[in-house]
């Protein structure tokens, strides 16, 4: 078992970062500009990202590379660079949080929920997964829909050939016409949960998730929680943003976010960071909830 997976299992709670893309925006990043391909050319300024959730006191770190795929690198004409872009994405989370950090190699979805999933799909999932495998985990995170199993599976199967790397998976839910929380093919969060555990993916979060806040995100872990045994994650957003300017303004502050962190700490957490709009900041204010909490935990 790696290092990472045996402090998962220990009981301590483990503080994860906050947003990338919009640490970006907020650090220059315009719309429409590929934030991944900033690894290469303002690599600077994306490990001060990294170095500033670490100053906050997160021990686990996505790499820059969230979009990093042959399908949407190709928007950008960047798709020959991906193996380029997604190896200074590792190097420059490593550099900036050093030896005692954990690092995830941060993999967004690589397929719609309704396109048709192929061959040209798995290629492009073990492509980015290999570019990513020196990683202490790889995340395959804001899936929406049942296909992420078939990523995930192939995935492994082609990683034992190749690398022994941890995959974590992380789903994004919404409020259906009736108000239950499903993904966007209607799996509920115990589904995902079941499927999850048969699938032997090592850990299991929530993330971002339209007008999904932390009472949402708490429902979901709790669901999780009675149905497997996994290491639990969750990364909530900051809320749904406000276009003030030429800035994105997302509501939910540190203090409103950490008022109700205990509440996903005792439905079972193992980590827990931020998603979109999250800053340092608010990685900051979660830092005393979860070193209190870590504390108190039986010896």
């Amino acid at each position: 078992m790696s290092r990472f997976l045996e402090e998962l299992r220990t009981g301590r709670v483990l503080l994860m970062d906050g947003a990338m893309g919009t640490e970006l925006q907020r650090a220059g990043l315009k719309e429409g500009e590929c934030g991944e391909l900033w690894n290469l050319t303002h690599p600077d300024r994306v490990r001060e990202i990294h170095q500033a959730y670490q100053r906050a006191g997160a021990q686990v770190f996505l790499t820059n590379s969230f979009q990093s795929n042959p399908t949407t690198l190709k928007r950008h004409h960047l798709e020959t660079r991906l193996e380029a872009i997604n190896l200074k994405a590792l190097a420059l989370a490593r550099s900036g949080v050093g030896a005692s950090g954990f690092v995830l190699g941060d993999i967004g979805a690589i397929l719609s929920p309704n396109q048709d999933f192929n061959d040209s799909d798995l290629q492009s999932a073990f492509r980015v997964a290999r570019s990513l495998a020196t990683a202490d985990a790889l995340l395959f995170e804001t899936y929406t829909h049942f296909s992420a199993f078939l990523i995930v599976n192939a995935t492994r199967q082609f990683l034992t050939t190749f690398a022994k790397v941890p995959i974590f998976i992380s789903f994004s839910f919404h409020q259906n016409s009736a108000g239950a929380l499903t993904t966007n093919d209607g799996r509920s969060a115990s589904f995902c949960a079941q499927s999850a555990q048969q699938a032997g993916v090592e850990a299991l979060g929530v993330n971002c998730g339209q007008e999904i806040g932390m009472e949402e995100i708490v429902e979901i872990i709790r669901a999780y929680r009675q149905e497997t045994d996994l290491p639990l994650f969750a990364r909530p957003n900051a809320g749904t943003p406000a276009r003030v300017g030429d800035r994105w303004i997302y509501p939910r502050t540190p203090e409103r976010m950490a008022a109700r962190l205990p509440e996903l700490l005792e439905a079972g957490v193992s980590m827990i960071g931020g998603c979109c709009g999250t800053t340092p900041e608010h990685i900051a204010t979660f830092r005393p909830i979860v070193e209190q909490w870590n504390a108190q935990r039986p010896k």
